[in-house]
This record gives C-alpha cells, structure tokens and sequence, in this order.
C-alpha cells in the first residue's frame, strides 16, 4: 500500500500547470488572431460623411469589436480541441479521473478566455494608435466622450464573459463530438436550422443572440451569462462521465 495521500487539488493544480505550458500555441494562435482582428478593425467599423457645399466631413468610427469576435472564435474553437482525444491522453501522465481531468480543463480554459479578453478589450487603445499614425494627424479626432474608470471595468468584465461564454459553448460542443462523431454534422445543420424557426418575425437563433447580447441592464446581463457558462461546464462534465475510460 502506498503511503502517498493523493490530493485532488494538488492533481487538479498539477494538471493545469502542465497545460499552461503545453498549450502554449494556444496564446500563439491568440496573438496572431487578434492582430489580424487589428488590421481589419483599422479598416473602420462605420463611416458617414455630410457636406454643406462647401466642405465635405466624413467620419469613421474605430472599435475593438472584430478582435473581441475573433477571439469568442478562438476561444470556442480551443475548447473543442482540449476535449479531442490526443489531448485527453495527456492528462494519463498523471494520476487523474474525470473530475480532476474536467476541473484542470476549466481552470485553463477559464485562465485563456480571460487573457484573451482583456487583450482584445485593450486592443481598441493600439487600433487607436496605428490610426493615429496611419492618418492624417489633421482629421484624427479622439474620445468623444469622457470615460471614467468604471466604464473600463464594466468593458472588461462583459467581455470576459463573452468569451468565456464562448469557450464553455466550445466545451460542450467538444464533448458531445467525443460522445458521438455523427454530431459533428448534425449540430451544425441543427444551428443553421434554428435561423429557420420564425418566432414574431424573429429566427430562434435570432433570438437567443438578443437574450445575451442586447440585455439594457449590466447585472441581469452578468447573471445571464455566468448561470449558463456555469451550466455549460456543468453539463460537459456529466457528458464526460459517460465516456468509457480512455476514451
């Protein structure tokens, strides 16, 4: 009998410190993502222009919002590579089970999400930059409006949990891949088909794309999205416990 007391938050904390070092084309892929997502988003997100017949003004706005949405894809997208199988194998070199291989990948895909977020909410300060010197220094206009620090909190901890909403759809999606390989063709169509059913003029997709991301009232908006990421999570490790070993 060994005398070893086998700890699982010492398993879980061993098996997250190995991914943040394995994964490491994860933040790679992150990096390179998000300055494609600057380039275009140097392009303008809207422009309008007016003339009185004299003069011609033509203003374009610049937003951090193509890096943040390429960095929900990523997020969404890695989550689903961690579940495939040659991943799952890693967590062998351990002594592991579901709970502790499923807690090590939520504190890393957490972890991920959130260094992701922030560096796509602070993108919109370098895409200013590059504008800034890309353009006329005459016709480059700053903040229209005064921002305080509050402001800068509530951006970053929504799109925190955008992505980590994300990332835990990702989760799911992979498990459910593992669970059965014919869902890999089956949930898409079951997605696109969503677009189809028409309730009050609205698709469902339609639909539960407004029920997170037009909410008017931050906190509902915060409870919207934690209680789901939290079901998301949840719900891939029962999927997990359903997956013969080693599989």
């Amino acid at each position: 009998m060994s005398l070893a007391n086998v700890n699982l938050s010492n398993i879980v904390i061993k098996q997250y410190r190995y991914k943040m070092k394995s994964f490491i084309g994860v933040f790679l892929a992150l990096m390179v993502i998000q300055v494609f997502g600057i380039l275009i988003s140097m392009l303008g997100a809207s422009s309008s222009g007016f003339s009185n017949g004299f003069f011609f003004i033509n203003v374009t706005s610049y937003t951090a919002n193509v890096v943040i949405a390429f960095t929900m894809i990523w997020a969404f997208t890695n989550a689903i590579i961690v579940t495939t199988k040659s991943y799952r194998e890693d967590d062998f070199t351990f002594i592991s089970n579901r709970l502790s291989y499923n807690l090590s990948n939520i504190l890393f895909l957490i972890t991920a999400c959130v260094i992701g977020a922030i560096t796509a909410f602070l993108s919109r300060g370098v895409i200013y930059i590059l504008v800034f010197f890309v353009n006329d220094l005459e016709t480059f206009l700053t903040v229209n409006q005064e921002v305080n620090m509050a402001d800068y909190l509530i951006g970053v901890l929504a799109t925190i949990l955008i992505v980590l909403l994300a990332g835990a759809a990702g989760y799911v999606v992979g498990m459910l891949f593992q669970l059965n390989k014919l869902l890999i063709f089956i949930l898409p169509v079951f997605v696109f088909g969503l677009d189809f059913i028409r309730t009050s003029n609205e698709s469902t997709l339609q639909r539960i794309f407004e029920f997170y991301f037009t909410e008017q009232v931050f906190t509902i908006f915060v409870v919207k999205t934690i209680m789901t990421i939290l079901l998301g999570f949840g719900l891939a490790a029962l999927l997990t416990n359903r997956m013969e070993v080693r599989r």
